[in-house]
């Protein structure tokens, strides 16, 4: 890949994660609120206000008990979770 992308292409994933981090101001947080904040927030693909779907909720949650109930915002499988 070029240099040149960080400074051409924005990441719409950085911009949710900035976000929660701004919100969250932890390394971690529950799943219930990582869901309530990224159902609230606009992207690009999706209305802000929607419904994630269940699936998608027990992934998170399955991160969250692999981490004794809360979720690393950092780690490798909250990452895969939001792609």
């Amino acid at each position: 890949g070029s240099h040149f992308y960080q400074y051409c292409c924005a990441n719409p994933c950085e911009n949710l994660m900035g976000q929660l981090e701004r919100i969250i101001q932890a390394p971690h947080a529950m799943p219930e609120e990582i869901v309530s904040l990224v159902s609230a927030m606009p992207a690009s693909s999706a209305s802000s206000n929607r419904t994630l779907a269940p699936a998608l909720v027990k992934k998170l949650k399955d991160v969250a008990d692999h981490h004794g109930g809360l979720v690393p915002l950092h780690g490798r499988l909250f990452a895969q979770w939001m792609h």
